[in-house]
């Protein structure tokens, strides 16, 4: 978890099929909230 003040780390995340994006773009208006969940798009 990153605390208040903490850098974001350069990673690249994907909004949507060829929809790639920069953590550190992303917060550039505001903070976030991401979520994640496994196995989304899988029969599994």
């Amino acid at each position: 978890m990153l605390a208040a003040g903490d850098r974001v780390p350069g990673a690249t995340i994907f909004l949507g099929p060829n929809e790639a994006l920069t953590l550190h773009d992303l917060v550039q208006d505001g903070p976030k909230l991401l979520v994640f969940y496994l196995f989304d798009w899988s029969a599994t």
